[in-house]
């Protein structure tokens, strides 16, 4: 397989990583679900087995649409180039023949004149290069180059935009794995509210003992009257 239309085609190129690491982000998601569902020393916090098999489900999902993204980003199909570029003559042509007025506004927004070369159907009609020698538009580039930058420049400006959100979503999930560490587990929650029932009760006893014995009376002395202490002839 000849993969050098991938280098010469930047967006291919791009389409090719981005895939590849959402192949592998969904490869860890269904580890992790897997993981969820066996338990053990790496359990998270999923307290659900609905939503183990929610991320297994999903990063299925995930693969088989990264598969398929990263072939059609190797194969090399002039098929669906052939289709659009048919499509786009027959439409100028039906414009041509019915809407001129259409044509002329698109050759004057790109800037341009005819389909294919400046002299294939271009308005005006009234001879085959009056739309080079108008002065209204006296263009010497060809519409279906204009429009092939066109979409150039805003397949650059889908892939920054795309590119954007890719990197606030990792930001977001860098975010998110940050909090959960900080987060404490079940076992040291219980841990902590056994710790702190655990010294409540030790007060609680100690206060108690004390009042037996009667320390912290204000007189400073231990009242010995009917109790503990006392001595014949007293």
């Amino acid at each position: 397989m000849d993969l050098m239309h991938v280098h010469r085609q930047p967006s291919r190129l791009y389409i090719l990583i981005l895939n590849f690491v959402t192949l592998l982000a969904s490869l860890m998601l269904f580890a992790t679900g897997i993981c969820e569902l066996v338990g053990g020393p790496t359990r998270l916090l999923l307290h659900s087995d609905a939503i183990s098999w929610g991320l297994i489900i999903l990063s299925l999902i995930v693969f088989l649409v990264s598969v398929l993204g990263n072939i059609c980003a190797l194969s090399q199909s002039k098929r669906v180039a052939v289709t659009v570029d048919k499509m786009l003559d027959n439409s100028w042509q039906k414009a041509y023949d019915t809407n001129e007025r259409a044509l002329q506004d698109l050759e004057t927004r790109l800037h341009c004149c005819g389909y294919e070369t400046v002299t294939d159907r271009a308005v005006p009609k009234t001879s085959k290069d009056a739309c080079i020698a108008s002065p209204a538009f006296g263009y010497r580039v060809s519409c279906k180059q204009q429009l092939q930058e066109s979409y150039e420049d805003h397949e650059r400006l889908t892939i920054a935009s795309i590119t954007g959100i890719e990197g606030l979503q990792l930001l977001a999930l860098l975010a998110t794995i940050a909090l959960l560490k900080m987060l404490p587990s079940d076992d040291t929650i219980e841990d902590r509210f056994s710790t702190e029932h655990s010294q409540r009760l030790l007060r609680g006893l100690r206060s108690e003992d004390e009042s037996r014995t009667g320390y912290g009376n204000p007189s400073g002395t231990v009242d010995t009257r009917g109790g503990y202490g006392s001595t014949l002839g007293q």
